[in-house]
């Protein structure tokens, strides 16, 4: 048997509609605060019949109005002797204590979030702005490697053009150096001493 402590007549009640909403069968007992007892026959969720103090039935229900609290208990498949009087209509109960056995819908829970496969994308901080006598700087830029590229041959400077008398004097072109492998010219053999030449006043 589930006894309970004092409540008020509206949460008497509540307790009442949830053994109806749950289709219990047995036997609601009140112990109100006037000194007086109730007492409810309960088939599947169906009240089948009422008896408070002298009263059954319908005036029964009348007279449970008038308490203001109390104390109940619900003795599941207990079955208690009623009078023939004390029937009563189901529907006519619901109305007259104002019942409402309808189980509470549920909350369905919130449906959890996706949890991210790939990372988020790292954000590239710009470098912060240099002042140099009140003046912004733009910050410096990273170098990036390029690929490396020929350098020109370096050729020779030039020689500096000579003047003479307000006129440039040709460069002599210098002679180019010989290859290694070019021999030199053979020399042509001597011939035989010829009989010097002589000169006699210019002529």
């Amino acid at each position: 048997m589930e006894r309970h402590s004092q409540f008020t007549l509206s949460e008497i009640m509540d307790k009442l509609a949830h053994i109806l909403a749950h289709k219990q069968t047995g036997t609601f007992f009140i112990a109100t605060d006037a000194n007086t007892s109730c007492r409810f026959a309960i088939d599947s969720g169906k009240i089948t019949h009422c008896a408070h103090k002298r009263d059954h039935g319908v005036a029964a229900l009348l007279s449970l109005q008038e308490i203001s609290g109390g104390s109940c208990s619900f003795s599941e498949n207990q079955s208690i002797p009623f009078r023939q009087e004390s029937i009563v209509d189901h529907q006519t109960c619901l109305d007259i204590l104002n019942l409402r056995p309808v189980i509470p819908a549920k909350s369905a829970p919130a449906p959890e979030a996706p949890a991210s496969s790939s990372p988020a994308p790292l954000v590239k901080q710009a470098p912060p702005a240099r002042y140099y006598r009140g003046q912004t700087s733009a910050p410096e830029q990273e170098e990036t490697p390029t690929a490396a590229t020929s350098e020109p041959a370096k050729q020779p400077p030039a020689a500096p053009t000579r003047y003479y008398r307000g006129q440039p004097i040709p460069q002599e072109e210098k002679p180019a150096a010989t290859e290694p492998s070019r021999q030199a010219a053979p020399t042509p053999a001597s011939t035989p001493n010829a009989p010097p030449k002589r000169f006699y006043r210019g002529a």
